[in-house]
């Protein structure tokens, strides 16, 4: 399929936007050039309500780009990281011309970059859909509390505004008791079972490192959870703790809920069974979630694995398939491939923390392209993507905060990955005059992450000067 012609958000209004960051600071809250080495290394989120002019190509007057220094510059900063296991590409995307690579047609691990795959994705398939939790009667005296997917859920109220929450249990509590009350059923115990039936296979991948599950990189995949996989701490906000089981952790949170707001009919609720195989009986009440675009744009800001694990699971039930880990590699793939991108990628996992995942850059290269000038569907993707010294992974202290980094503070934008011995960088970035330049950096066998990182940054920093 060929790429379809720029949509919602035309390139020129992405490029000028940038370039233009001292004329248009008032409404995204990038900071002047002249301030960068001011900066503090907290620095504030732009706003996401943002509405950028339109300006022409015709009004931007891009220098010619001296890529000869540019190369040079590009291939120091890469020599400094002390390994030969590395790959990276540069596009100029108003001509379309490979501008700089190394090592392009080789394979490598991706880390967290894997991520764009399940984003990409996702938007391709159906970005506005929402993922239902819901209640249903089966008779009488019998609930069932069925997993449609959704892990962003809190125990308070649902809250519309919100992508972690826009679903609470206290609402689905109300309104299930509310519906028994339309049906004349009270002064009675219901029992509550628990379908999780919409995910198949191991809740754990057999490639995944065990300090990566013990540590809390990642937990069991489940249909159902708080904070994405994350203990409630009883203020309102995610713990740091994974919960053994986190469907059963949201089974004991509602029936909880029912207990205290149905006492006064006369109304108590305990724990059933947990079925195995998906409920029967009418639903009696609901509530959604967030897009599942907003949910991929939390998931590729912070890098959540466990969010990605779950999307994937639920791609693959969207697309026909059985919710397992497997299955979600497979409609990735099937999506990709009907996109008419390459698919001679090695994908074990979703979230990219298996080191057996394999990928070139120009993969991501395409990706990343799409996602500026493709079709309206694929821009979405640019709301996941992290800005340099303000926002998700690329908004941390240790990003962009060195002298010779600032300069990609407010001009890089891009999804940052971290394992063990791997780093990686892919997005793009805006010159002083105004071009956009996309980019893939892959660094396998590196001994130092951090320093890697830091490279990385000062690499993609070294993009944004002509």
């Amino acid at each position: 399929m060929a790429t379809p012609p720029p949509g919602s958000r035309p390139l020129w209004i992405l490029a000028a936007l940038l370039s233009l960051a001292a004329a248009l600071a008032g409404s995204w809250a990038l900071p002047l050039q002249e301030q960068a080495k001011t900066l503090e290394e907290a620095a504030q989120r732009p706003s996401p309500s943002a509405t950028p002019s339109q300006i022409s190509l015709e009004e931007v007057s891009p220098a010619p780009l001296r890529e000869q220094a540019l190369a040079e510059d590009l291939d120091q900063i890469l020599a400094e990281l002390e390994t030969e296991a590395l790959s990276a590409q540069v596009q100029d995307l108003e001509s379309g011309q490979i501008i700089y690579q190394k090592n392009p047609q080789t394979q490598r691990v991706p880390a967290s970059n894997l991520k764009m795959l399940v984003d990409y994705a996702l938007l391709a398939t159906a970005p506005q859909a929402r993922l239902s939790t819901s209640v249903r009667i089966t008779d009488d005296s019998r609930l069932v509390l069925v997993a449609g997917g959704d892990t962003l859920l809190v125990p308070g109220p649902s809250n519309p505004e919100a992508v972690m929450g826009h679903a609470g249990l206290e609402t689905l509590a109300q309104e299930t008791l509310a519906a028994l009350k339309e049906q004349g059923l009270g002064q009675q115990e219901f029992v509550l079972d628990l379908d999780t039936s919409r995910f198949a296979g191991s809740s754990l991948n057999p490639l995944w490192a065990q300090e990566d599950i013990d540590s809390g990189f990642i937990a069991p995949v489940t249909p159902l959870a708080f904070y994405s996989h994350y203990s409630p701490d009883g203020q309102g906000q995610a713990s740091q703790d994974r919960p053994k089981d986190a469907p059963g952790q949201v089974q004991e949170s509602l029936i909880a809920s029912l207990n205290r707001l149905g006492a006064a009919e006369g109304l108590s609720f305990r724990a059933g069974e947990k079925l195995s195989s998906p409920s029967q009986g009418r639903q009696l009440a609901a509530v959604y979630s967030a897009t599942l675009a907003q949910q991929s744009a939390l998931m590729m800001q912070e890098s959540d694995n466990s969010l990605a694990e779950a999307l994937g699971r639920n791609l693959s039930v969207l697309r026909g398939g059985d919710g397992s880990s497997q299955g979600a590699v497979e409609a990735i793939r099937q999506t990709l491939t009907q996109a008419g991108l390459a698919a001679d990628y090695r994908q074990v996992d979703i979230s990219g923390l298996s080191m057996e995942n394999q990928l070139t850059t120009g993969l991501l290269l395409e990706l990343a392209s799409r996602s500026l000038a493709g079709s309206a569907q694929e821009q979405l993707a640019l709301d996941g993507w992290p800005l340099a010294g303000y926002s998700g992974t690329l908004g941390l202290a240790s990003r962009f905060n060195d002298e010779d980094e600032l300069a990609g503070r407010g001009l890089v934008r891009a999804k940052t990955g971290t394992l063990n011995s791997v780093v990686s960088l892919t997005g793009y970035a805006v010159t002083s005059s105004g071009r956009p330049l996309v980019f893939s950096v892959l660094v396998n066998d590196v001994a130092d992450t951090a320093a890697a990182k830091d490279g990385l940054d000062r690499w993609a920093a070294r993009l944004t000067q002509d």
